[in-house]
């Protein structure tokens, strides 16, 4: 073979891998992990080159490339731990896209909200933040029921039971609407949990009536 040829054929084989690793490496700046990986490609036209330099008695000249394999050898062990990273950070995204978590009240605030029936609805993004702004809402509701039991609690503590309006007839209508808004927006099961709530306030609010009772009774208070 002449060698001006065969010098020609080996310029334009190292032009053509040098190439395809410039190529490849510009799609993965641009995040393109989708492109298949060419190093192994390039590493088997480098050992091509070193056959074909051999073949023509160049051996000095073929050593030569042994360190471009070497060089994408490492760009290929690169490579793979890059990919390795990148899909774990898509499954990570994946996940914190897919968790959907709400506001914990008591036993009530591990809720989770089933929207499987809703995701074929085209404004399924709209019912979803409705349905937050209502459990937040609701939520709300519970929150200052207790806090109002609370603080009654509290200052009967300190024998001012008769110059204090009881809220417990307040508090079971605020945990009536809510279990009625509960199931509204198909929260059944949480609804049903609510009824005894209102039995406990029921039963605190006929003790509170017999303690004003006897208050009175000291008091010398018809």
């Amino acid at each position: 073979m002449d060698e001006k040829f065969e010098s020609q054929v080996v310029a334009e084989m190292i032009d053509n891998a040098e190439k395809i690793a410039r190529d490849y490496e510009l799609a993965i700046k641009k995040n393109k992990f989708e492109i298949k990986c060419p190093y192994p490609e390039i590493i088997k036209i480098y050992e091509s080159i070193i056959q074909m330099l051999i073949d023509y008695g160049w051996n000095e000249q073929a050593m030569i490339f042994n360190k471009q394999i070497k060089f994408y050898q490492e760009k290929l062990e690169k490579d793979k731990k890059l990919r390795v990273i990148k899909v774990h950070k898509m499954q990570k995204r994946k996940e914190i896209e897919g968790l959907y978590k709400i506001k914990e009240i008591n036993t009530l605030r591990a809720v989770i909200l089933s929207l499987n029936k809703e995701e074929m609805i085209l404004d399924f993004e709209e019912k979803k933040k409705e349905k937050i702004k209502e459990s937040e809402e609701i939520f709300n509701m519970i929150d200052n029921a207790e806090r109002m039991a609370k603080e009654y609690e509290k200052e009967i503590k300190k024998g001012r039971i008769l110059y204090l309006d009881c809220p417990y007839e307040k508090i079971i209508e605020i945990y009536k609407e809510v279990v009625k808004r509960f199931e509204s927006i198909g929260w059944k099961d949480e609804s049903s949990k609510l009824i005894d709530s209102i039995e406990y306030y029921n039963n605190k609010l006929e003790k509170d009536k017999r303690l004003r009772e006897i208050e009175k009774r000291k008091l010398g208070i018809e």
